[in-house]
């Protein structure tokens, strides 16, 4: 799934290719991911912006109905850098349901060099092209995890899978989501969780899969899920499954006396109105 790490990734060049998610209770490490995990805090590539409308979204269920994370609190665990304790809600239809659990990170990798630039590329620019992406230091990290929902909800379970996480390392130490090859490791979601949720007493399973991008996401799971080219959207015949209403930006997940980010940008908006009114603008 994720590739051995490109020459220029010096930070973990003698790993190996991940393959399945190690166990949470024995992760294997070597020396080199311990030190890059160390070094790399990964928990703003996963969880929510706060000032962003913006949440994960997916497929859970038969049906592939929508469903939505909202990961509010991601922090990297004191003891072992590799392991992220995590807190947010979700959103399935009009049930808002909290929950809280960890991630354990047990593989890192570099991605895989492209060696084809797209169709629509000159030759000369599809040179150019393929040396730009693939100087960028891009890795992978694969783990597992798992969510446990508040008991106190009506059906409450728990999530559990593997979760990929694809990102670039700048040549100021800072990072940020990035794939390289979108038919490759989370194929542009930029971070996959991939699993089973599993309700607490009946301990009835559902499929669950949502990602970090879903517009640039490859998804194979509902065919032709997006229309259009320069502004993609929603096919209309999944409007049923729940994606007519990605465009209402309700800020589900807001704590009870929380300002909202629409507030904040209200707030935000009125106060740089005063300011040019004083300054006679």
């Amino acid at each position: 799934m994720v590739s051995s790490p490109a020459a220029n990734s010096s930070a973990v060049a003698t790993q190996t290719t991940p393959t399945a998610a190690a166990s949470v209770a024995t992760p294997t490490l070597s020396a080199e991911e311990r030190k890059f995990f160390a070094e790399y805090d990964l928990s703003s590539l996963i969880a929510k912006e706060p000032d962003d409308h913006e949440v994960m979204n997916g497929f859970y269920g038969p049906d592939h109905y929508r469903i939505e994370f909202a990961l509010l609190e991601v922090r990297r665990d004191p003891a072992n850098p590799a392991h992220y304790f995590v807190k947010g809600k979700n959103r399935f239809k009009k049930a808002v349901t909290p929950f809280e659990g960890d991630i354990l990170f047990t593989q890192l990798g570099g991605q895989t060099p492209l060696t084809k630039a797209p169709e629509y590329y000159p030759a000369k620019d599809g040179k150019e092209y393929l040396a730009e992406v693939n100087a960028v230091n891009a890795y992978s990290s694969l783990g597992t995890f798992t969510l446990r929902e508040e008991a106190s909800y009506k059906g409450a379970g728990v999530f559990k899978g593997e979760v990929l996480v694809d990102f670039a390392v700048g040549d100021g130490g800072e990072i940020r989501p990035y794939c390289r090859d979108d038919k490759q490791n989370t194929r542009g979601g930029y971070v996959v969780f991939d699993g089973t949720w599993t309700n607490s007493e009946t301990k009835q399973q559902k499929p669950v899969l949502w990602v970090q991008n879903i517009f640039e996401y490859q998804q194979d799971i509902l065919r032709n899920f997006l229309i259009g080219e320069r502004d993609p959207d929603f096919n209309p015949k999944y409007a049923k499954l729940g994606w007519d209403t990605y465009w209402q930006n309700e800020e589900w997940w807001a704590e009870p006396g929380q300002l909202t980010v629409t507030e904040v940008e209200t707030a935000h908006s009125s106060a740089d109105v005063a300011a040019d009114s004083s300054a006679g603008i």
